[in-house]
This record gives structure tokens, C-alpha cells and sequence, in this order.
């Protein structure tokens, strides 16, 4: 064997390796948690999602903020074999029965249900950009679900139309964050094998947003003795009608729950930094946590009708 050949064998595999660790990988990736942060029952652990293990572009670098915000995480890369696995493994009844009926969106939308029930974590898409380490997001330590507004009112039906919103009251779907066997997720989970078996194929309500924001007010109504009252005192007022209302069932930055499970509903702001939730809501528009670019989502960075 020549000097040159080796030198050459060497250098291929140095370069392997150094692709490897530069490169996304699968729930291996990066290293095992060395310093919980944020609420002290989510593991500290950072979850992804991405077709295969080639994360280029932009895409890499929004990647990176989570992992360089947040260096004592454990970071895991999902790629859709893996999805494909989890499903098989953690969810034989309910989810793996339907699996093949379910688009890649689709799957990736399950994946982030099934993922935070099974091992707990912070999910994240691949265009959602970290700003802020986690032990700075001010949330208390007590909190063992975490979720965001999308906007910061309810919407009239009309104005839900018009801003493609599956929900009048919508919960955000790109970050999320919950301790193992949350009652919340797996309750997403059962309403994705519901509305399946109803025929159901609208992927938004399906898997997406209105299935995810039904899972969490169905918690919130159950963790709150006058949620009823209070919707019928609403209706009554009619007080939707009215355009400068910024009116949220559940106002934000507040911890929900009696029980072991304790919610924490973060404002809209600090997570949608969409001109219109500053201009239509300036009290929800905080200091944001995260930037998500809405690349290849469901509408247009200008908000604006749903793309087809």
C-alpha cells in the first residue's frame, strides 16, 4: 500500500467524519444532555425533523441556532425512516394503522404528537430559527406543557377565512414543548385516528393546526371550572363584532392547570413575528423567542390566502 494511497484513504475518511459531524443526524446527534435547562420535567432535548440526513442551505443554519443556544441539549434529527419507525413502535393501534394513509405533511405533523408523548422535549420545524436559549424564555419551572398563540385575538369566522386559520382561537403548530406522556398529546393522537376514520382529509384539520388547537382547548376548558360560562358570557355579548376587541379566552403568558399537568400558553409575539400580530395586538407582541420564516408552509410570509 503506497504513501499516496493512504494519504488519500486518510483523507477520504477524515472527511467523512467530518461531514458526520457537521451534518444532521438521526436521534443520535450532538451529545447527551449535559445541563437541563428551562422547566425542570421537559427533557432537556431538542426534536427535528427532516426527509434524510442532508440538511443544506438556510435550512442547516436555522439547524444551528438551536444547538449553538443551547449546548448542553441533546439534539435530535428525525429523518422520515425514523418517523416511519416511531410510528411502528410507540403507536402500533392507533397511528401505525393509519400511516400509510397519511401524506409526508401529514406524517410530520403526527411525528411531533407522537414524539413529545413518547420521549418529551422541545419540537421545533426546520424553518424555525432559535433566538433565545431555552433557560431564557421566562417560563416557570413548574410548567410541563408549552404552547403559543398564533395571533392575538379571536378572530370573527369571517376574519378566520380570510386569514386561513382553521381556528378562531389558534394555537401555533411549529414549536411546541411537553414532558413524556402528556395527556395533551396523546390526545392529538387519538383525534388524528378520529378524524381519519371521519373521512377527514383536509391535512390542516386533519393533523395540522385545528387538531392541535382542539387538543389544547379541550385541555384548558377541563383545567378551568367557568371556561363554559365564560363562552356562553362571550356569545352573548356578541363583543366579536366589535373590531378592536382582543378578546382570548385564555389570555397568554399564564400557567394553566390543577392538576400533575401544568400548561403554559405563550403570547403570540414570541413566536409569530408577522407584522399583523404587533399591528392588531401590541400587548401580545413580546419579545420574540423564536423567528419562524414559513418556508414551504401552507401560506404565503405576507400571511395573506392559502397558496394552492
Amino acid at each position: 500500500m503506497t504513501c499516496a494511497y493512504l494519504f488519500v484513504l486518510l483523507s477520504a475518511v477524515l472527511a467523512v467524519a467530518q461531514n458526520q459531524s457537521d451534518a444532521d443526524c438521526p436521534a443520535l446527534i450532538q451529545k447527551e444532555v449535559t445541563r437541563h435547562v428551562g422547566p425542570s420535567k421537559i427533557p432537556c432535548v431538542i426534536h427535528q425533523t427532516w426527509r434524510n440526513l442532508k440538511v443544506v442551505g438556510k435550512h442547516k443554519w436555522w439547524t444551528k441556532t438551536w444547538r449553538t443556544m443551547n449546548p448542553g441539549c441533546e439534539y435530535k434529527l428525525w429523518t422520515d425512516a425514523d418517523l416511519e419507525e416511531l410510528a411502528r413502535s410507540k403507536s402500533p393501534d392507533l397511528i401505525w394503522p393509519i400511516w400509510g394513509g397519511l401524506t409526508k405533511i401529514e406524517r410530520a405533523d403526527v411525528f411531533r404528537y407522537l414524539v413529545l408523548w413518547d420521549q418529551g422535549g422541545y419540537y421545533a420545524d426546520l424553518d424555525v430559527a432559535s433566538l433565545k436559549p431555552i433557560e431564557q424564555w421566562d417560563v416557570p419551572k413548574e410548567a410541563n406543557m408549552i404552547v403559543g398563540y398564533e395571533y392575538g385575538h379571536r378572530y370573527t369566522e369571517d376574519a378566520r377565512i380570510d386569514n386561513t386559520l382553521v381556528r378562531t382561537e389558534q394555537f401555533e403548530n411549529w414549536l411546541m414543548a411537553s414532558a413524556p406522556k402528556s395527556p395533551m398529546m396523546f390526545r392529538c393522537l387519538q383525534m388524528v385516528r378520529d378524524k381519519f376514520n371521519w373521512k377527514i382529509q383536509n391535512a390542516l384539520e386533519l393533523t395540522g393546526p385545528g387538531t392541535f388547537s382542539d387538543a389544547v382547548h379541550e385541555f384548558l376548558e377541563q383545567a378551568s371550572r367557568s371556561a363554559v360560562q365564560k363562552e356562553v358570557s362571550f356569545r352573548q355579548s356578541r363583543v366579536e363584532y366589535r373590531r378592536d376587541s382582543h378578546y382570548l379566552s385564555y389570555p397568554s403568558e399564564t400557567l394553566y392547570g390543577t392538576g400533575e399537568w401544568k400548561l403554559w400558553i405563550l403570547a403570540a409575539g414570541r413566536v409569530n413575528q408577522l407584522p399583523q400580530v404587533a399591528a392588531d395586538d401590541p400587548s401580545e407582541a413580546l419579545e420574540p423567542i423564536v423567528h419562524h420564516y414559513f418556508e414551504g408552509t401552507w401560506k404565503p410570509a405576507h400571511g395573506g390566502r392559502l397558496r394552492t
